[in-house]
């Protein structure tokens, strides 16, 4: 049964989440005044992907414009696609120019990017029947449609905050610090955000280090924002290199500065609470006052009798002396 209307009344989140929830196979076609975009889907899940606005398939040009391939060897296997029925990954993968890793991760870009711009059309129209498109053009993929719903919705509800905080995409990034372990686990750090550290350079700018991390843009410029924040990236424009280098010196300077302040006040709030405490030694006496006293009356007893000529091992004698006599008594 054929689905259709405009998307004011059934946006496209109520849209996928009907052919998710039903698990239904056919093909969903989203058109608007920006473009027309094919879905096939296989028991509720994203199988495949077309657009009328690609030429040449997009991973191509992400992969071109990142560095991953030659441009003469793309052309090279194009043409041979045009005459074979091998594709020009394939090709090329055969050839050891292109990795498949890499191919993979194009896909997931590209994938992502279409669905994050038809999530936000607000107006157009839908249409879903139970056939297949041409597979002529359609980017093969196997993606959960639930998944896709929320992980799109997250970013859309997040864009707007990162989008402040972007450096322009002409600007160079470059590393404050090497990063360590401790700084990794410190500001827990995920495998984007090191990804993206490993790019940047002294040449690099914010656009390419995009391209060359084969992320989507969104995850990509996310993780260069935050390694900004967490403040171990600085971004300058390109050519001002002293600038840039008196930043780096000044930002290891407070660094130090801010460490040493730590052992610092550590040392003198230690000393505050060993003053406070009233050490004995700081009084001059180690030994209790009950002590003391007593040692001084004894000494007090001792010279009074040496003055009045009694010595005390005479008293002791003459004691057991009178004592001993008692007894025999």
């Amino acid at each position: 049964m054929a689905l259709l209307g405009t998307l004011k009344g059934f946006g496209v989140t109520e849209i996928f989440q009907l052919i998710s929830q039903q698990m239904k196979t056919g093909t969903l076609i989203l058109a608007s005044p920006k473009a027309s975009i094919s879905l096939v889907f296989d028991n509720g899940t994203i199988q495949g992907i077309k657009s009328d606005q690609w030429e040449i398939d997009p991973r191509a040009d992400l992969l071109l414009k990142g560095g991953f391939i030659l441009e003469r060897d793309f052309k090279t296997a194009f043409e041979h696609e045009r005459k074979n029925s091998h594709k020009w990954f394939d090709i090329l993968i055969n050839q050891g120019k292109l990795k498949k890793t890499f191919l993979e991760r194009a896909t997931n870009v590209v994938i992502k990017t279409i669905l994050l711009d038809v999530f936000q059309w607000k107006e157009g129209s839908y249409k879903f029947e139970d056939w297949e498109v041409d597979a002529e053009g359609v980017l093969p993929c196997h993606v959960p449609t639930e998944g896709v719903i929320l992980d799109t919705l997250r970013v859309i509800d997040e864009w707007p905050i990162i989008k402040q905080k972007i450096p322009p995409v002409d600007y160079s990034p470059v590393t404050i610090m090497p990063l360590t372990e401790d700084i990794v686990k410190k500001y827990h750090l995920g495998a984007i955000e090191m990804h993206i550290f490993d790019l940047i350079d002294e040449k690099n700018t914010v656009q390419n280090v995009i391209r060359q991390s084969l992320e989507p843009p969104f995850e990509a410029l996310s993780a260069l924002v935050r390694l900004i924040d967490c403040g171990l990236v600085e971004v300058f424009p390109q050519g001002t290199v002293e600038t840039r280098d008196s930043s780096i010196a000044k930002r290891v300077f407070l660094l130090k500065v801010k460490k040493v302040s730590s052992f610092i006040l550590l040392a003198v709030t230690a000393l505050i609470i060993f003053l406070i405490g009233e050490p004995r030694f700081l009084q001059g006496n180690f030994i209790p006052d009950g002590i003391t006293s007593y040692i001084r009356n004894q000494k007090e007893i001792a010279e009074d009798f040496t003055r009045q000529g009694i010595w005390l091992s005479k008293i002791n004698t003459d004691s057991g002396s009178r004592s001993s006599s008692s007894s025999r008594e």
